[in-house]
């Protein structure tokens, strides 16, 4: 423990190494922390965390006075100035004296409506009633400038108004703008308070405190390199009970300046206080910011004459029991009434001079080179400055890639055409080519196939008539008929489970000829060819609806029967009427509604999607405008349009297929039904044959699982089988269900090829033709000559469009502003590296070897020296 200290002491009492080593370091150090601060100044915290010096304390810790002595300048120390908003200072060398200030407004101010208490004080609302903006929303105004050399009277008027003009956020912050005096015996020279600020500060601001940034900006003869941001002092106790809930809201804003990573913090504790009784010391802690704080002990004039309090700062200053601070500490003494005064004082206290006001015991002179404001800045301005050397490239880099992010985004909100009527014309010419040429495409007819005709047809397919083949199974009326459907594929309870099913065979003509003729389930479908099968068969995730079980039922032989019985004309037995094949018709294709209505919606649907792909393309320079969304309008109107004649049309043909059978294509339909009944023959006997023998009822394997041995065993044995049964009795009804059947595939196939073909050869043709025409007539712009009005009109962008561009634009210059900082830095510090190598003639094989990829953290490395690191 006791080497440690040692360590520690002979770190810190050799800080500054040689005289001569920071003065060769300096103007590398100007040139880092001038282009450090002027990066800050831009506000590019929202892309990449920068270094910075955050000045923390408690209530009346002498952050007023370090601060004034930190900037070189006699800043004001009246109470309650500057301490109800952070301040950014930052102070650099120039040959003329100047002061800005500008207002940092990266916060909204949202009232709610009811006394804000600690419960609003959230994680996610840490300073009430200020919200955080967008990056793009924050503003930087500049407040006010001074050109002449100033004074603390001064500054401090500017301050406390720049302060009142955060605090009253629904006045315009130039009515706070401080003006000079009027009136006889007055220069002219001297600010005063306007008459509203003088009225908010006596009365009461809108806000008691505010997260938003005064920042002020020095230069000067003889200042230094610095630049830093000092906080409001934090505190346990608010003055009045209604303002309690600021306590945490200071002790929050402390917390977030700590928790930045690149943060070097500043913790001032009075030396007439104890460290365990510092509230900022715990935030620090709590942020595990400790590593890269460093102490200032303030009024080290007022340290109590005893040896206790000797004692326990010795102990601290040593690092016992444990280090408070990563970077140690350093001790100040800010005495009298300006800055001169100040600097005198302090040397003569810690110098023990005759003319000293207070005691400085000597056991503290193993610090000495760590006492005083002067030792105190000069180490601040090289950490600053070697700090930001270490992560310049990825300052330039996160920088760098947030410009391209903004420049791509750019894009998409392009400048207004140098010739407006004829970009708006070439979007047009563009949009209507593209429609023809894609209309035109095979791609685009196949792709409509798949998606919508193929689908329409197998679902209008589906929906053919079913029978049920099993009741009355023995064929005697007093049999129980089987009410259960066991057309489809699931089972009743009485069944038993089905069978392994046996590898499909190898595919033969007559096989093939099976397939077609047969379905799966008994009923008869014809076959698809495998690449027309739409991947989205209707009930499985298609768009296109299968009607529910009510409207496609079930029929059953006897259903059929009755319907002859009531429909039979006296005297003509054997003869079924007309009159029983058309409900039986008309039932199966008044379903033909649902998929007709999805077929016209899916088409549509469709071609707005491939239009607007094409109209985005076309208008891909003008999109942000007016014409692009009236464009866009018209375009759904016009398919609005034709989708409503479209429908029209092919109403007329389904009522016209609904209203009865007829067809004069006699081949088809007999072909059809000899498959028809083929399939419900075969089904029938497969049931009667079960019932007579009292086997379980359950549905024959298909014929396309089964090979021609399989067939021609099934077919002896029902023919045996057949020949204990008798004949059919449901043979007349049978034929009716087939005849059904098979009418039903004709009118179909007729009816799906009426609906594509108005598809293809009516409705793709009149938007082919059409489309350009239309847009042209409805924008105003069919006629010859084109006014002005109209153009402007199309041209005109929408508000948000106007502020994002406005928006991004800002950002851009902000990036590019801080890229050409970055990379004037790094010119002058590789000229500077260039000269500074010229000198060293006794090493050309270090200077060969180090070389200049990193120039910035090399000279820093090689300027430092070796006892001037983080102690």
């Amino acid at each position: 423990m006791e080497a440690a200290s040692m360590t520690t002491l002979s770190m810190h009492g050799s800080f500054m190494g040689p005289n001569n080593a920071l003065k060769d370091f300096g103007h590398a150090v100007k040139d880092i922390n001038d282009a450090l601060g002027e990066l800050q100044a831009r506000g590019i915290q929202h892309v990449v965390n920068l270094p910075e010096l955050v000045l923390v304390g408690d209530q009346s810790s002498g952050k007023s006075s370090l601060m004034s002595a930190l900037a070189g300048v006699s800043l004001p120390r009246s109470t309650g100035t500057c301490t109800r908003c952070p301040i950014h200072i930052r102070i650099s060398k120039a040959d003329d004296w100047s002061c800005r200030v500008f207002l940092n407004l990266q916060y909204e101010y949202r009232l709610p409506n009811h006394q804000i208490t600690e419960a609003d004080v959230t994680a996610s609302n840490k300073f009430p009633p200020w919200v955080k903006c967008e990056p793009s929303r924050a503003k930087r105004v500049e407040f006010k400038v001074i050109h002449h050399r100033f004074d603390s009277e001064e500054i401090e008027t500017v301050l406390r108004c720049a302060q009142l003009a955060i605090l009253n956020p629904s006045t315009l912050y130039q009515a706070f703008i401080p003006r000079p005096q009027a009136g006889e015996g007055s220069d002219g020279s001297r600010l005063v308070l306007p008459a509203l600020a003088a009225r908010k500060e006596e009365s009461s601001s809108e806000a008691q405190f505010s997260p938003n940034t005064v920042a002020l900006e020095i230069k000067g003869p003889d200042l230094a390199d610095l630049n830093f941001y000092d906080l409001p002092g934090v505190f346990n106790t608010a003055r009045r009970v209604e303002d309690s809930y600021l306590e945490r809201v200071v002790q929050n804003l402390t917390s977030e300046y700590i928790a930045r990573p690149n943060a070097i913090i500043l913790w001032a504790v009075p030396m007439n206080l104890d460290t365990e009784n510092s509230l900022a010391l715990r935030l620090i802690r709590q942020g595990r910011a400790d590593h890269r704080s460093v102490g200032v002990i303030t009024k080290a004039d007022l340290l109590p004459h005893n040896p206790e309090a000797v004692e326990r700062w010795m102990q601290t200053l040593h690092g016992k029991p444990n280090p408070l601070t990563g970077l140690g500490f350093f001790i100040t003494s800010r005495q009298g009434s300006d800055l001169e005064e100040q600097i005198k004082r302090e040397e003569a206290f810690f110098n023990r001079m005759a003319d000293s006001t207070g005691h400085w015991p000597m056991a503290f002179d193993e610090f000495k080179e760590r006492c005083g404001v002067e030792k105190l800045k000069n180490y601040l301005s090289w950490k600053l400055g070697e700090e930001f050397a270490k992560v310049l490239p990825h300052v330039k880099q996160k920088v760098h890639g947030r410009l391209q992010e903004v420049t791509g985004q750019l894009k998409h909100y392009p400048d207004p055409p140098l010739n407006p009527e004829m970009e708006i014309m070439r979007s047009l010419r563009d949009f209507s080519d593209g429609v023809k040429a894609r209309i035109s495409q095979r791609h685009f007819s196949s792709a409509w196939d798949v998606r919508c005709a193929e689908v329409f047809r197998q679902a209008v397919l589906s929906l053919k008539p079913k029978y049920n083949v099993k009741d009355h199974a023995k064929g005697l009326p007093s049999s129980k008929p089987v009410v259960i459907d066991l057309e489809g594929t699931s089972q009743g309870p009485s069944q038993s489970p089905t069978p392994r099913k046996r590898p499909a065979p190898a595919e033969t003509p007559s096989r093939r000829q099976r397939i077609k003729a047969e379905g799966s389930n008994g009923a008869v479908f014809p076959s698809t060819p495998t690449h027309l099968r739409s991947s989205n068969p209707p009930g499985n995730g298609s768009p296109f609806k299968t009607p529910s079980r009510g409207q496609n039922r079930s029929r059953t032989l006897m259903d059929i029967r009755m319907m002859i019985q009531r429909n039979a004309i006296p005297g003509q037995p054997g003869l079924v009427s007309p009159g029983v094949y058309e409900p039986l018709f008309t039932e199966a294709v008044q379903t033909w509604d649902a998929p007709l209505k999805d077929f016209i919606r899916e088409t549509f649907r469709f071609l707005l999607e491939e239009v607007r792909a094409i109209l985005n393309t076309a208008f891909r320079v003008v999109k942000n405008r007016a014409i692009y969304k009236e464009s866009k309008q018209y375009m759904e109107n016009f398919f609005e349009e034709h989708r409503e004649q479209l429908q029209e049309q092919l109403n007329l043909i389904y009522t016209l297929e609904a209203h009865s059978l007829f067809t004069k294509d006699a081949a088809s339909l007999e072909r059809y039904k000899a498959e028809e009944l083929k399939t419900l023959t075969r089904h029938r006997n497969h049931y009667r044959i079960a019932a007579h023998n009292g086997e379980d009822i359950r549905p024959p394997p298909r014929m396309e699982d089964m090979t021609d041995e399989d067939l021609a065993q099934e077919t002896a044995k029902m023919a045996k089988e057949l020949r204990n049964l008798g004949p059919e009795q449901f043979e007349q009804e049978l034929n009716v269900a087939a005849y059904t059947r098979a009418h039903y595939l004709v009118a179909a196939n007729r009816f799906t090829d009426y609906v594509c073909i108005h598809v293809m050869s009516g409705l793709l043709p009149r938007v082919n033709s059409a489309i350009g025409d239309y847009l042209l007539e409805k924008l105003g712009l069919a006629h010859s000559k084109t006014t002005p009005e109209i153009i402007e009109k199309l041209m005109k962008e929408e508000e948000k469009i106007l502020q994002r561009r406005d928006d991004l634009l800002t950002e851009k210059r902000t990036l590019d502003g801080a890229m050409d900082i970055i990379i004037n830095l790094e010119n002058r510090d590789k000229q500077a590296g260039s000269q500074f190598d010229a000198t060293q003639s006794g090493d050309a094989s270090d200077t060969t070897a180090r070389g200049h990829d990193s120039p910035l953290s090399d000279r820093t490395r090689r300027y430092t020296p070796t006892a001037y690191g983080d102690a």
